[in-house]
């Protein structure tokens, strides 16, 4: 609610054209930090991590971002062609990608959780630990 009447002051008083000072390291450091969001949610996936849900919804929004700021801050023709072209054909599915992996990882380890239980599978330390085959004696694998 706080954030309707600030909205609109900012739609009436900004000025409609603003030169940055610090464009190239704004734009830069934003892509870089995209860069390290994308390389962060590929390991925590790919390690299956608990944190894998939050870095791939940390990065959709970035890519969100960045496609929205690409195509309002282009000017001309063709920079707003190929900013809008970016943000359909690559940043926009991306981050739909990244959306729908932080909603199914979380519901694939809810679904499979009570299977794991049952099938004697024990969580520590964050990792999957397989159950012990045969008697207590038996070699752990």
């Amino acid at each position: 609610m706080v954030l309707i009447p600030w909205t609109a002051l900012l739609f009436l008083t900004l000025p409609p054209h603003y030169a940055a000072s610090h464009w190239r390291l704004a734009w830069g450091g934003f892509d870089v930090g995209l860069g390290i969001a994308i390389a962060t949610t590929g390991l925590t996936v790919a390690r299956r991590s608990p944190f894998a849900e939050v870095t791939a919804t940390i990065t959709g929004t970035l890519l969100c971002c960045d496609a929205w700021f690409d195509v309002l801050t282009s000017r001309g023709v063709s920079d707003i062609a190929q900013a809008a072209a970016s943000a359909v054909l690559v940043e926009l599915p991306l981050a739909a990608l990244c959306f729908w992996m932080a909603r199914n990882l979380a519901h694939a380890v809810e679904v499979a959780r009570p299977f794991l239980q049952a099938a004697g599978f024990t969580v520590s330390n964050n990792r999957l630990v397989p159950p012990v085959s045969g008697s207590a004696t038996a070699a752990p694998r």
